[in-house]
This record gives structure tokens, sequence and C-alpha cells, in this order.
């Protein structure tokens, strides 16, 4: 990755076109570093990069040694009494092995999440785990996300096509030119008006494919608290995370 050199600090950065941003934006994370969004096809050469970096330094040191001193999540084992979230609300993991079968199998069950592992397991129990615990809420993501996002649709007088549950790194949605939905099934660990939010954000990009004030607008018409939502997805983004 290239670097830049800022009050004496290096700073390793990434540069990722996005073809719905119409301009240059800096994101910096805990997870993943500082980040430079360029709209698609922008003639930005490596230079133009630096000194943009270099003309915007103190606002990236300030923001960098913040994600640098925030506290990281606990390493996860995967094991019985560490916690989830599920819909916003902390669930208590239960995993042990079962005699019969050779599929896991995940049920919640009020507070806890109960995790079943075949007994003759062919990978570390932690792993297998944490696969079983990924299968099951991109289930619950396929089950509730496009059924949601057809309600508000249909509530606010959108049409799309279809409905795709991914898992991408850096967004909870997108929108594509054909009218086609994205959304993230890490969302299932969100709390429900967390993830109206996020399907009435990439509905709203059926009409406006940008962030102008225009789509802005268009948001808060449907969704009046958006602004509180935008906050506690940056806060607790992280959390959202087996």
């Amino acid at each position: 990755m290239p670097e830049i050199v800022l009050g004496g600090q290096k700073i390793a950065y990434s540069v990722r076109e996005s073809a719905r941003s119409r301009t240059i934006r800096l994101k910096i994370s805990a997870r993943g570093g500082l980040e430079v969004v360029i709209p698609a096809g922008a003639p930005l050469g490596e230079k133009d990069v630096e000194a943009l970096l270099l003309s915007r330094g103190g606002w990236i040191l300030n923001h960098y040694r913040q994600a640098q001193t925030t506290a990281p999540a606990p390493e996860r084992r995967y094991a019985s009494g560490e916690t989830v979230l599920y819909q916003g609300r902390p669930v208590t993991l239960d995993v042990s092995l079962k005699a019969n079968g050779r599929r896991a199998s995940v049920a919640l069950d009020g507070d806890l999440l109960r995790v079943r592992l075949p007994a003759s397991l062919e990978q570390p129990q932690a792993e297998a785990a944490r696969a079983a615990l990924e299968s099951w809420y991109r289930a619950q993501a396929k089950a509730c996300i496009p059924a949601r996002a057809a309600e508000l649709g249909d509530q606010f007088g959108f049409q799309f096509k279809r409905v795709t549950i991914k898992g991408q790194s850096t967004r909870w949605g997108s929108c594509s030119s054909k009218g086609n939905l994205n959304f993230n099934w890490r969302l299932m660990m969100a709390p429900p008006a967390a993830l109206d939010y996020v399907i009435i954000h990439e509905l709203c990009h059926l009409k406006e494919m940008n962030h102008s004030r225009r789509f802005w607008s268009l948001v808060g018409r449907f969704c009046p608290d958006y602004k509180t939502w935008v906050k506690w997805l940056k806060a607790n983004g992280d959390r959202l995370r087996l």
C-alpha cells in the first residue's frame, strides 16, 4: 500500500473508485485505516492524491489517531457465554457438540443463540461455530431484508427489481443503475430502525443516484431520524461483526 508522511508519522492508505461518488472523500477507521474514495474516471494521479492528503494533513492526523486509540473488539472464541448482537440486542452463545447429524444447526431461544456442531468436526471448533453463525445470519437476512424492502417500497412508492444479500466489507447496502438492491447480512445485527434507514437510503437511490442535497432531502422525507442511524452505524459498525 502507498504511504504518506504527516506530522512525522507514516500512514498507509488505499484509493478506491466509486461510481456513486461525485466528490473526493476521505474515510478513516480503526479496521480499514485511511481510504481515499474518488469518483469513477476522475483524472487523479498519485501526485494529485498525495497533494490532497497533504492539504488535509491536520484533519487526517486527528481522526487517524482517534481511530488508532479506539479499543479493538475482543477476539472471539465462539464459545458458550460470549455475546453477539441480533436485531440490536445482545444474545448469548450456547455452543455444544451433538452426537447425531453431520450438519451444524443454529436456533434462537429467547436470549440464547444455540449452536450445535457435529461431534466429528473436520475443522477447529471455533471456525465451525463461526461458519455456522454466519450461515444463520445470512439465512435470517434473506428471510427478512427482501420482505422488508418490499414493504417499505410499497409504502413509499418505490419499485425495484431484485434484492441480493452480500457480505460487503465496507458497505451496508448499494443500488445499481438497473434497479437492483444489495444489502449486507450483518445488518441483522443492527436495530430494526437502523435496517429500515439503510433500506430507505438505497430505495432513494432509485430516484437519486448520488448523495446530493436532493437525495438527503428524499431520505429525510421517508426517514426523519436518519441522522441518528447514520451516526449509530458509524459508531457501532465494528460491533456488527462475527
